[in-house]
């Protein structure tokens, strides 16, 4: 189960997540380590601006669903 891709829902519904996790767990900075331990993936979410590199880097998963006007709700997608 774990050891394959996302499909497409559960790509949004991780997504849906994460913009929850940054709005209500991530005060300035969270560090993470995630993966298999013997090939792990460091993760920093931060609210530290400007980001690394060029801001333009950066794109938002399904931006072109609708305006990002809400910033809390679970069922929103980002």
């Amino acid at each position: 189960m774990h050891n394959e891709r996302l499909s497409d829902d559960e790509l949004k519904l991780f997504i849906q997540y994460l913009h929850r996790f940054a709005n209500h767990d991530v005060d300035i900075c969270t560090r993470m380590e995630a993966g298999y331990p013997e090939f792990p993936v460091y993760v920093m979410f931060g609210r530290d601006y400007p980001p690394i590199g060029e801001a333009s880097d950066y794109h938002r998963p399904f931006a072109g669903r609708r305006p990002p006007t809400s910033t809390t709700d679970i069922n929103d997608g980002g």
